[in-house]
């Protein structure tokens, strides 16, 4: 790759093969990006830009306006294909994205805390209906039903043993009624 053969950052051997500032750059991207879906390399990337933005910025106020030429942006460029400047580069994209993440919790705290109860209350409600319908199938009722029917027989059926057994005004008067009946008929 082209990183390694600029490991001695020479700039006679940036002309004496034709390598430029942009295939610097290039080589630059690939050697800070490990993947795809590698954020961290790619905010290295990003900061290496920031600081070679900064450079041209500077070098142009300190040679009244006029730009790098591309020797020396070569030059620059390649300083950034070191493995101690890339690491540090990473460590301190590491380190926004950290800050970044914990602002951005921070900042949604409430709304996950919020989140949280509704999907407690959520799961509790859940759990009460769910005891609900198992208390309230269908046989259940019917098993409570029959319960209920045998506690009310055996409730008159002692109420009507204690009347005729300790001989009450209501037996003297069902057997007043029943008389009554049937002589009409």
């Amino acid at each position: 790759m082209i990183h390694e053969f600029l490991a001695g950052n020479e700039n006679s051997q940036l002309r004496a093969n034709g390598i430029n500032a942009g295939d610097i750059t290039e080589a630059v991207l690939e050697f800070y990006i490990e993947g795809e879906d590698d954020l961290i390399g790619l905010l290295a990337y990003a900061l290496y830009e920031r600081q070679k933005r900064d450079f041209v910025v500077s070098y142009r106020k300190r040679n009244a306006g006029r730009s790098p030429n591309e020797a020396e942006l070569a030059a620059v460029s390649s300083n950034y294909l070191s493995t101690d400047l890339r690491n540090t580069l990473r460590d301190r994209a590491s380190q926004i994205l950290s800050s970044y993440a914990e602002t951005y919790v921070e900042a949604m705290e409430p709304e996950i805390r919020l989140a949280a109860v509704n999907s407690d209350a959520l799961r509790r409600v859940r759990e009460i209906e769910k005891s609900v319908k198992k208390r309230l199938g269908f046989w259940r009722q019917v098993r409570a039903g029959f319960i209920v029917i045998l506690l009310l027989l055996l409730l008159l059926s002692a109420a009507a043993i204690a009347a005729v057994f300790f001989r009450s005004d209501i037996v003297d008067a069902w057997n007043a009624l029943m008389a009554a009946i049937t002589l009409r008929t």
